[in-house]
């Protein structure tokens, strides 16, 4: 590794492949939504061929905005902001709201955590930096994160924590993986800061022919932002396809702005982040609902002149 600053229901598994020309579904399962307060674990297979040789990346989800992606060509592993045990709560008030996880068994931390060769966290909030989870992974995991999230890991006592900010980017694994840090979601005040997005691209010997994948878990972004990090083409998008309202207000902002995002970045592959779908209590979840489909996406893709683009 080499960093370089440069500025309810249970989770039934859904495997798919994507290829360029075709999209095949390897295992189905149920897709269910927010307001069934349910979820469903994903994992996806995505490869595209181009002039340089195939590209691939392997993203296999855990609910909520947890994921990992592995990158074959370079053979690393990339833990995204996990949740894997326990509750989710917020300033520990879980009297007012708390999140399950609706698994058919519990994950296996410790697999997961020896796959990883990178921790990336997106935003500093539970459900991004999940404290428990975070506590069962090992102290030198390298870790990238927001300013936000990068202060919750090194108060927690990692010892590899490198900060990113909107427009810097650093690489790894012997400049075979960039990460590049976008303008992400306003989660607090108007005058806040906001929490990154990020563009992961392999750079293996020093070229961009890699794949390439850019995250961001709101569906919240910057235009100019996203035009500085080279996003235009990547090969997948991970973002909500559907809008999250919490006492009318959207913070998930995917059923607003997933059309506008995907005709900027023209992707292969969009795949919908379902990260408000899992079973809640408390008298603050009511306050929690959906606007928008993710299963609608495929023909809303259509409508908007976008059918290139695949959803799984």
């Amino acid at each position: 590794m080499s960093p370089k600053p440069e500025q309810g229901d249970t989770w039934p598994a859904a495997s798919c492949s994507y290829s360029s020309g075709h999209f095949q579904r390897l295992t189905s399962g149920r897709r269910t939504s927010c307001s069934a307060r349910a979820a469903q674990a994903q994992s996806a297979t995505t490869a595209a061929q181009t002039q340089q040789g195939q590209r691939k990346v392997d993203v296999t989800f855990f609910g909520c905005n947890s994921w990992q992606a592995r990158f074959p060509q370079i053979d690393k592993t990339v833990l995204v902001d996990p949740w894997l045990v326990g509750e989710l709560t917020f300033a520990g008030l879980n009297w007012a709201f708390e999140g399950k996880k609706g698994l058919q068994k519990p994950l296996d931390v410790n697999a997961i955590a020896k796959q990883a060769d990178l921790l990336l966290l997106s935003q500093g909030l539970p459900d991004h930096a999940h404290k428990p989870t975070l506590e069962l992974l090992p102290k030198d995991l390298p870790v990238v994160g927001s300013p936000a999230a990068a202060r919750v890991v090194a108060d927690m006592g990692f010892k590899n924590v490198f900060e990113l900010d909107h427009g810097q980017s650093m690489t790894f694994f012997d400049d075979s993986l960039q990460i590049h840090a976008t303008v992400g979601a306003l989660v607090g005040p108007p005058w806040s800061k906001r929490e990154n997005g990020f563009v992961l691209r392999e750079t293996k010997g020093g070229s961009k022919g890699g794949v390439s994948l850019y995250y961001e878990p709101h569906c919240d972004y910057d235009e100019a932002s996203l035009r500085d990090a080279g996003a235009q083409g990547v090969d997948v998008v991970i973002t909500p396809a559907s809008s999250q309202l919490v006492a009318g207000y959207e913070l998930v902002q995917g059923n607003s702005n997933i059309l506008k995002l995907l005709q900027q970045l023209q992707p292969s592959v969009i795949i919908p982040l379902l990260n408000a779908s899992f079973p809640m209590t408390g008298p603050f979840s009511s306050l929690v609902y959906e606007d928008g489909k993710a299963d609608q996406l495929t023909q809303r893709l259509q409508q908007a002149n976008l059918s290139k683009t695949k959803a799984t």
